[in-house]
Parts: C-alpha cells; structure tokens; sequence
C-alpha cells in the first residue's frame, strides 16, 4: 500500500508539548492560498506551492479574522469574529470598539505564540452592515504585516 505522507513528516509534526511551551514555535511555511480566488496556488504540475513562514502566519491571520466565531467546528472558540454580535451594536463607534477588543483578542490567542500585540487597526466603512478592516500586527522578531480585510455584517 502506498504512503501517503511524505518521508519524514514526523520530523515535521508540532507535539501538544510544543503548544504549551513558553518559547513560541515561530514561523513555519504553509501550503500558499489566494484568498481572491478562494483555492489554493498551484504550479503547472498542479501541485500546491508552499509559501514562506510569514506568508502562514499572515493567512493564518486572515482567515481568523473572515471567520464567524463559533460557528465552525473545526475551530476553537477563541478563533474568530462574532460578525451577529458585533453588527448588532447601535452605532459604528460601538462596532468599532467591539471589533478592535475582538480583533485584538481573536489574534493574540494564536496558539503558535507568532502574535506579539496589534498595533493598529482603522477601519473604513463600505455598508452600513459591512466594514474594511485595515490591521497592522506585530509578531516574534519584530516582524510587522498589515493586512486588509473585508468584515461582513448581518445575514451572510
């Protein structure tokens, strides 16, 4: 029967003793997804291109932030926006607040300890249920991404 891993993988594998470390794990390279086109990149060979550390962490970053909390069980609870609860507000600086202490919440909890702080975070409304999300985060090393994303409101 053939294999379906790769040789070697095991070297590769995080162990839960990895997870609750102190030390963060750091950057470890990912398979490359556009999110414009919602699929992953592949080459001519049809096989995934992979992408560089940083490039994880900051799509790792994006789909916390496009995804509905609570909603997705292959999550944990602390990934994720509450797009009801926040859209629900009764004025936009309401929204904006609640977003930010999310934002900021959903990003700190990454469990492999590459989310220092966030920086900034500003956004620009597109609908009055519908919000661009500009996000400056720091990581380990100093390293700074910033990321923009759409953050949709109300029945989606």
């Amino acid at each position: 029967m053939p294999n379906l891993f790769p040789v070697g993988y095991e070297n590769e594998l995080s162990t839960a003793a990895d997870l609750e470390a102190s030390q963060p794990i750091g950057y470890k390279p990912s398979a490359d997804f556009d999110f414009e086109q919602g699929d992953f990149i592949r080459n001519g060979a049809q096989q995934i291109e992979s992408n560089s550390g940083i490039d994880a962490w900051e799509a790792w970053c994006k789909t916390c932030l496009l995804t509905d909390r609570y909603n997705h069980s292959a999550y944990t609870t602390d990934f994720g926006i509450e797009f009801d609860t926040v859209f629900k507000c009764s004025t936009r600086e309401e929204t904006e607040s609640m977003l930010t202490r999310q934002i900021t919440e959903a990003l700190t909890a990454d469990p492999y300890g590459r989310t220092s702080y966030v920086q900034d975070i500003s956004y620009e409304w597109t609908a009055p249920d519908a919000v661009l999300a500009d996000v400056t985060i720091v990581g380990i090393d100093d390293v700074t991404i910033n990321i923009r994303v759409p953050l949709p409101g109300g029945d989606y």
